[in-house]
């Protein structure tokens, strides 16, 4: 028995995109390779979809194409089997904070039955592309302007790390990034058992923003509750010497485990730390929390 004609038409498109795009940039499950392969050595034969709604993929490419040491961005592409629709939509990459993210996600077009489903997928990598080059820019722009502040004023820019046994509150994690967002800090946030804060501004900054959290985000958390401890301060030789960019937190990026899924996975963690070039610091901050 043939495929129907919505997942014919939906495997042609799989092969479209296989063939436009390397298999190091394309990823398919073995899933549906599976699906493909059979189908590509037999159009006209019985397909065993074991009861999938959607064949699925991943299309992984940097922003700039141009640029060698680009961003890149990873989306997921997924086309129903019973049907010709279509959905794309990026993964959170780690230079965004959630609430561009999700107004990210807000921009992307439904899919309509009467597009081609090719360019509307090749039309939306490109849109999402080109406002997360926005997106960075601007933050770069607003990194840069903080940094001619900051030396003009001839502050001292620290790094400093804290450490927190348990943070799980959405409202409070909120308002560790606005706060930081509100006077020029950068660095992220990771929630969990432990939960995790690293900052990065002038000292003074840092430690005033630190008692705000106290005072007003956790005014409603009993005094001998308030556990987050200071693990390193870094002072760094200059303000361009920052490793972020912005203020995020990065909690949704990072694989968790345990009975209620709060535990990250800190092999992660590392690796995003070296990547962002405070491994050390990170070790350092991990071997004195005495886990």
């Amino acid at each position: 028995m043939s495929p129907s004609p919505e997942l014919e038409a939906q495997l042609d498109l799989l092969q479209l995109l296989t063939s436009m795009y390397t298999s190091t940039e394309l990823l398919l499950p073995e899933s549906t390779q599976s699906i493909l392969d059979t189908y590509l050595e037999e159009p006209s034969s019985d397909l065993s979809i074991q009861g999938a709604d959607e064949l699925e993929c991943e299309l992984e490419l940097p922003i700039d194409e141009y640029n060698a040491n680009s961003e890149r961005v990873t989306f997921q592409i997924l086309l129903s089997t019973s049907s010709k629709d279509v959905r794309i939509r990026p993964k959170q990459p780690t230079y965004l904070n959630r609430s561009q993210y999700e107004s990210l996600l807000q921009d992307i077009p439904q899919y309509d039955q009467n597009d081609e489903s090719s360019e509307y997928i090749l039309n939306g990598i490109e849109s999402i592309k080109t406002s997360l080059q926005s997106i960075l820019e601007q933050s770069t722009l607003q990194i840069q302007e903080l940094e001619v502040k900051e030396q003009a004023q001839g502050r001292q820019i620290d790094r400093v790390w804290f450490w927190l046994p348990s943070l799980s509150t959405r409202e409070k994690r909120d308002d560790m990034v606005n706060f930081a967002k509100e006077v020029g800090l950068t660095g992220f946030v990771l929630a969990g058992k432990p939960g995790i804060l690293c900052v990065e501004g002038n000292s003074q900054v840092i430690d005033k923003y630190m008692s705000r959290i106290k005072s007003e985000s956790w005014s409603d958390i009993p005094k001998h509750h308030k556990k987050i401890t200071e693990r390193l301060r870094r002072p760094l030789p200059t303000p361009d010497k920052r490793a972020f960019t912005d203020m995020k937190e990065i909690t949704d990026i990072i694989p968790h485990y345990g009975q209620y899924n709060h535990r990250g996975d800190m092999s992660e963690v590392k690796r995003l730390m070296d990547q962002w070039g405070v491994g050390e610091d990170f070790g350092a901050v991990v071997m004195n929390s005495g886990s």
